[in-house]
């Protein structure tokens, strides 16, 4: 995992190069990646990519192609290979946020982004790309969200479930090239098969 994720920060960090406005972007990549040498020379690098994830997510939101192409397929091999897991429910709406939102004040939460679990985040992070007019981005955040929906070490619920969805049909209406269109169309057809599979398999086992 640490020669992977050191390899895309190093990518992203290249590809953040020169833009005044992206240095905070450079800083995240360098302290994740001394972070990263550093706990491969103790030994203690383990599985568990999440505390490397803040540089990809500043990626993500840079709007800056290069940077969110790298992050975006960086994220999905990481949830493919099992490095980023998780359960995720978020809020289907920006009302059940604001609800959450103040149901985390009043009980202490210490969620002030109101994205719940790291898998709620991770979820989010992907969805927020679907609207940046670039193909390869766009690309790979249809291959992310189905990579996430479908995987065996993810469980995406709810309003997660939904924004996901969301996205996919999105690109689907708003892309002008005729290859994500039909992705994004298969890769709807294929998440809603397998939810209802689950469902079905769910409902098997409960009746049993």
């Amino acid at each position: 995992m640490e020669t992977f994720v050191s390899r895309s920060l190093a990518k992203i960090k290249k590809a953040s190069k020169g833009p005044a406005r992206l240095k905070d972007l450079r800083a995240a990549c360098d302290e994740s990646l001394a972070a990263l040498e550093s706990a491969k020379k103790s030994g203690e690098a383990g599985d568990d990519a999440e505390a490397y994830f803040p540089p990809l997510k500043a990626a993500c939101k840079s709007l800056h192609a290069p940077a969110m192409e790298e992050a975006l397929d960086c994220v999905q091999k990481l949830v493919a290979y099992g490095y980023l897991r998780g359960v995720a429910s978020g809020p289907a709406s920006r009302d059940d946020r604001d609800d959450d939102d103040a149901a985390s004040e009043k009980s202490g939460g210490d969620d002030p982004d109101g994205e719940g679990t790291s898998m709620d985040a991770i979820v989010a992070t992907i969805c927020a790309c679907d609207d940046f007019d670039d193909d390869n981005v766009q690309l790979q955040v249809i291959k992310a969200l189905l990579t996430v929906v479908t995987s065996q070490t993810c469980e995406i619920h709810e309003g997660s479930l939904l924004v996901a969805v969301r996205s996919c049909y999105n690109i689907h209406l708003v892309t002008r090239n005729a290859v994500n269109r039909t992705t994004a169309k298969a890769t709807l057809t294929q998440m809603l098969s397998i939810v209802f599979q689950r469902m079905e398999a769910a409902d098997a086992s409960s009746d049993a």
